[in-house]
């Protein structure tokens, strides 16, 4: 368990995806790599343990639970997702999110600029 704190995120990531552009996340211990187009908005994230989101809401989000687990809670119920599990969140919904674990998703958005990047 020691070991995948300290595991660098360039032994998690590919290469293809650390040479995207990372987002602007406002949260320290969150990391994303974006791919976008016209239409949507892909971000590969990387959370850290103990990471967690209050309240909040926006377009529709839907992903994948690559390793790790995070817990959605919304409109008062909470879901546990872990690896290979899919989550969604309706848009303008009220939600808010915890990585109990470091943390990998690809996440998306049919919102092209819902994250700036650097």
């Amino acid at each position: 368990m020691e070991a995948a704190k300290t595991e660098r995120i360039e032994n998690i990531l590919p290469p293809e995806i650390l040479s995207l552009p990372k987002v602007e996340i406002p949260v320290s211990g969150v990391t994303g790599y974006s791919l976008q187009n016209d239409e949507k908005q892909v971000v590969f994230f990387v959370f850290e343990e103990g990471v967690s989101f209050p309240d909040h809401s926006h377009c529709e989000q839907r992903g994948m639970v690559i390793s790790g687990e995070m817990i959605i809670e919304i409109e008062g119920k909470s879901n546990l997702y872990q690896a290979g599990d899919h989550y969604q969140v309706p848009n303008d919904v009220n939600h808010r999110a915890l990585f109990s674990q470091r943390t990998v998703l690809i996440d998306m958005s049919d919102r092209p600029n819902r994250y700036d990047t650097t």
